[in-house]
């Protein structure tokens, strides 16, 4: 499987590209960078550049203040995918993991109560709000993927669109009076749950997996953010690094209800994509927590 990075068109990074110069580049003719002094009065930087539209290189350094010596620590230097969907949240929590700067959220999609764990592109700005006071309730996010394949859609007609349209409406009426403390509510919803996990199991036997499930959303690891998604192709546009030409594209799923983007490259796809289709793969999960400016 591809790292995350050949999604913006670095594939095989290590083989064909320098990655010590990449990184040098980035540092010395970045496309934007914010910087913040710390409570304990370390310095913390993220540089982006870009290579192509949405598609960015971030590397983000730290000067310690209990260094006697000035230097910079490169704390992480990931691809980074600049999302243009905003999703309402609740529970939102942020983690370190690893290390001191190297953070992923924790939220559940306000609508769909879809729980969801991404690694966090705007670490420099959150923690500002952080020391602000600011209470944070809409994320960006977006995903990049090692891989995939297209796969058909479900065949429905309208009465079978029309009564889970219906289904999902009499959930997240549900799922909000269970989050306002109605105890009905939430039993409802846990018994809709064992149903419908019934269901799935009994269909199993007889149907195919891929004509049962819509789409899902599901974590492959406990900690670092990558999940198998399927989800319906609802626009797709073409992206070009512009450094090594390679080509990606880029889709918008409606996965179970929620809009996600998706980057991957050309050449780690299988078949060929058209709106209306569906996407499969194995994605890295990241995005920014929405801050008041």
């Amino acid at each position: 499987m591809e790292s995350p990075i050949a999604a913006i068109g670095f594939s095989d990074i290590e083989k064909k590209y320098n990655l010590e110069k990449i990184v040098s580049g980035i540092l010395d003719k970045p496309t934007k960078q914010v910087a913040s002094r710390k409570a304990n009065q370390d310095i913390i930087a993220e540089y982006l550049k870009e290579f192509g539209k949405d598609m960015y290189v971030m590397v983000r350094i730290v000067v310690r203040a209990d260094q006697k010596d000035t230097k910079l620590e490169i704390e992480q230097c990931e691809p980074y995918l600049s999302s243009h969907y905003t999703v309402k949240v609740e529970d939102l929590s942020v983690e370190c993991i690893d290390d001191e700067y190297n953070y992923y959220a924790i939220c559940e999609e306000a609508e769909t109560g879809m729980q969801f764990i991404f690694w966090l592109q705007n670490v420099v700005e959150y923690t500002e709000a952080v020391e602000m006071m600011q209470t944070f309730n809409e994320v960006q996010i977006a995903a990049l993927a090692m891989e995939g394949t297209v796969v058909l859609p479900i065949e429905k007609d309208e009465e079978d669109e029309a009564v889970e349209k219906e289904e999902r409406e009499k959930i997240k009426v549900m799922l909000q009076k269970a989050r306002e403390g109605d105890e009905d509510a939430r039993a409802k919803l846990e018994e809709e749950e064992k149903e419908l996990d019934d269901q799935l199991k009994e269909r199993m036997f007889e149907e195919d997996f891929l004509s049962i499930m819509s789409g899902y959303f599901v974590p492959t690891t406990l900690v670092d953010a990558t999940y198998a998604i399927l989800g319906e192709i609802t626009d797709i546009q073409n992206r070009k690094n512009t450094q090594t030409g390679e080509e990606s594209y880029l889709f918008t799923l409606d996965v179970n209800d929620m809009p996600l983007e998706v980057l991957i490259n050309k050449a780690n796809l299988v078949g060929y994509p058209s709106i209306g289709m569906r996407f499969m793969g194995t994605c890295w999960l990241q995005g920014t927590i929405v801050t008041s400016k």
